[in-house]
């Protein structure tokens, strides 16, 4: 008996020494992943220009910027239309309408193109400042009285 337990141990050793000698494979697992270049909804604020026609000086807009977060280190480009009317190089010349009275020309400055800061706690990228539509002294003198509008779409182009 003490031979058969004798026999059984070393078999018993030589199995687990067998088992170890195969935990010396091993393989490589990639781990792969994509990042998608793309921005969050655009935060769009109205702009304001309070024209006083017996003015001696460009009206300038006031209200809150623009802006979009978008992808980190991504390149973006941005473009500006009202109408029939397309922005090029970051500057759109539109008009201000009002029914039954003569346009008033403006020019809307923006950001043409950019490269994305990312999301989370990164800075929004601005597209259009607070102060970006100005109308001249010369078309703020020749104003009618009313209220005028003019809507323009922004687009950030990934």
């Amino acid at each position: 008996m003490k031979k058969l337990m004798a026999v059984l141990a070393a078999m018993a050793f030589v199995v687990v020494m067998a088992g170890g000698a195969w935990a010396d494979v091993s393989g490589t697992v990639n781990v792969n992943a994509t990042v998608s270049g793309k921005c969050n909804a655009i935060t769009a604020n109205d702009l304001t220009l309070a024209i006083d026609p017996a003015t001696a000086s460009d009206v300038t807009s006031t209200g809150a910027d623009t802006t979009v977060k978008c992808t980190n280190n991504k390149d973006f480009t941005v473009t500006a239309v009202s109408g029939t009317n397309v922005g090029a190089s970051g500057t759109l010349s539109s008009t201000l309408k009002s029914a039954g009275k003569t346009d008033i020309p403006y020019t809307l400055t923006y950001t043409s193109s950019f490269t994305g800061a990312g999301f989370g706690a990164a800075a929004a990228t601005t597209l259009v400042t607070a102060t970006a539509a100005k109308v001249t002294t010369a078309d703020a003198n020749a104003a009618e009285a009313g209220s005028y509008t003019d809507a323009v779409l922004i687009t950030v182009v990934y």
